[in-house]
Formats: C-alpha cells, sequence, structure tokens
C-alpha cells in the first residue's frame, strides 16, 4: 500500500529543537562532492545542509575549490580532497553525523576507492547521489556492504543503472520495490511525485514539487537535506521522507510566489528559510 506524505504527517513526526542544544548537538554533515567543473555541487549539498538546521558542515572538496565555496559560504569549513586518506583520518563515526557522497565528484577510481572505503568501513547515514550512484553500479559485488543507513537518490537513468536494465517510470518501481526488498537501504525514486521506499518495506509517494524543479543542482540541495536531518538524530528512513517533502515544499513554495520557470537550485535552499524544520 502507497502512503502519501502529506503536511499532517510530517508536522507529527517533526522534532522540536532543543533550547540548550550547541553545534554540535544539531550534527554534523560532511559532504563528499564536487570536480572539476562541478564544484558548485558541493556548494549547493553543504549550503542546503546548513539551511535544514544541522550545526555543522564540512566539505571535501578539491583544492582549487576552496576559493568559490568561501566565497559563497565562509559558514561552511572543509577538508582537502587527497583521496581515501584524507577519509581515513576523519571523525566519520561520531554521533550525530551524516555524510553526502556523489554529488559531482567524478567517475575516477580515487572517488570508486573513496565510495569503497565508506560502504566497508563507516556506519553513519551515509546519502549517495549523482556519480555515487553511477560508481555504486559499476561494482554490484558492493550492494552487499549496503545497509538501512544508506539513503539513495537515483533518477530513472541512475536507477536504470543500479538495476541493470533501462526501466520508465512506471517499471521503476517495481524495480526499486525489488532493489529494497534484496538490500535494506532508503530508496528515492525522484521525479513527478517522488517515491520512497524504505527499509521496513514501505512505500511513500510525496504530495509536494514541481516540474520547475527539474533544474541543474536540484538533486544535490535534496542530498543536503536529507543528510542534514539525519546528522540531527532523524533515523535514516524518517530523515529521507521529511527530506523529500520538505524539499518538493520548498519549489512550490518558490513556484507560488515567483514561477517555476525561474527556479533554479539555489532558489530552493533560500526557501528553506521559510519552513519550520
Amino acid at each position: 500500500m502507497v502512503k502519501i506524505l502529506q503536511e499532517d504527517w510530517v508536522q507529527s513526526h517533526r522534532k522540536e529543537r532543543a533550547l540548550d542544544g550547541h553545534k554540535r548537538s544539531f550534527g554534523h554533515v560532511w559532504v563528499i562532492a564536487g570536480s572539476e567543473g562541478t564544484l558548485g555541487a558541493s556548494i549547493l549539498s553543504s549550503r542546503a545542509a546548513l539551511r535544514a538546521g544541522c550545526g555543522l558542515v564540512t566539505a571535501i572538496i578539491p583544492k582549487d575549490g576552496v576559493t568559490a565555496l568561501l566565497a559563497n559560504s565562509p559558514e561552511i569549513m572543509y577538508a582537502i580532497n587527497e583521496g581515501k586518506s584524507v577519509l581515513e583520518n576523519l571523525p566519520l563515526y561520531e554521533e550525530n553525523t551524516a555524510i553526502v557522497f556523489g554529488p559531482g565528484v567524478g567517475l575516477s577510481e580515487q572517488a570508486s576507492e573513496e565510495l569503497h572505503y565508506l560502504l566497508e568501513h563507516v556506519k553513519v547515514p551515509i546519502v549517495i547521489d549523482a556519480d555515487g550512484l553511477t560508481l555504486l553500479a559499476q561494482h554490484p559485488e558492493w550492494y552487499a556492504l549496503l545497509s538501512h543507513n544508506h539513503i539513495l537518490t537515483p533518477h530513472l537513468g541512475e536507477l536504470s543503472r543500479l538495476v541493470g536494465k533501462t526501466v520508465d517510470a512506471e517499471s521503476a518501481l517495481v524495480e526499486a520495490q525489488k532493489f529494497v526488498q534484496h538490500y535494506p537501504v532508503q530508496l528515492v525514486v525522484k521525479g513527478r511525485n517522488s517515491q520512497i521506499f524504505t527499509s521496513d518495506r514501505k512505500q511513500w509517494m510525496n504530495s509536494t514539487g514541481n516540474d520547475g524543479m527539474a533544474t541543474a543542482g536540484s538533486g544535490d540541495v535534496l542530498s543536503g537535506i536529507i543528510a542534514s536531518l539525519a546528522a540531527q538524530s532523524y533515523s535514516p528512513d524518517l530523515a529521507t521522507c521529511l527530506g523529500v517533502y520538505y524539499h518538493g515544499l520548498a519549489g512550490d513554495m518558490y513556484a507560488s510566489t515567483y514561477s517555476k520557470s525561474s527556479l533554479v537550485a539555489g532558489d530552493l535552499i533560500e526557501m528553506l528559510k521559510q519552513i519550520k524544520i
């Protein structure tokens, strides 16, 4: 049975912020994203994570991305991505931690090694998106490492690669359900009324969002929002459902004020200011 993500359900599952909280208790998101030509993916995902309420964000980026990152978002910390060795020396195991891996990261051997390391050694929630999904699909033997802490956010093309066959809007839902039955992840099939398949075998259809959100960087923003909620101690399935809803709501709020055609990914982050997350 497909359940609908609606405002009353979202409000009943939303947590109030702790009045005595501090930046570490509100969570730390690590964003492993961006490469030459796609550094904006890291900035969008990182900014979205901060706007969605977590206390700290660290972007793990190429050295040539530092100036752009700090010019756009001085609140975001950074570490230089020099390969798997960097990840081995970071506190990616701490409480109230979540990770984004994949937006714009590329398909290099270094990126592949980083993903394998995360799957094998890191147990905190990890949102895998974009190039991260393509790298995962190139190594189906890694699927056995997937768990309920892994949140996959494919569009139809990426889902096709994951399941090894071409899917359309209808067959995607059948294949996504099969995938989650084999591998207990949280899986978002992005598109019109995005569908969410959770590790406890539930299926949700989102009630927010519009076609104006079919724009470059929109998925990067979604990854940051979901990771932010996971770092704030929401369970991976709940963080996924709430993140998809808030992401779509931001798009609807922008479209009602301005227009769908003018929407760009950064507008979604700005609209988060008006949503009580």
